[in-house]
């Protein structure tokens, strides 16, 4: 019995441990992500609030 809890335990810290970690990445994905839309906007003759604009309404959709 106490092998099945142990077991139990550790598969659902494993699972919580592992969500965690993909949140973090995708959190850091999408920072990346957002930087390089806001660089390429700006480049092409965005303004900076103009760029900050477009890049929600494009990450929004």
């Amino acid at each position: 019995m106490k092998t099945i809890i142990t077991l139990g335990i550790g598969f659902w810290l494993g699972r919580q441990i592992y969500i965690n970690y993909d949140k973090k990445e995708s959190r850091q994905k999408e920072a990346r992500l957002k930087k390089r839309l806001l660089d390429f906007l700006e480049v092409n003759n965005f303004s900076k609030t103009e760029s900050k604009k477009q890049a929600k309404k494009i990450l929004e959709s």
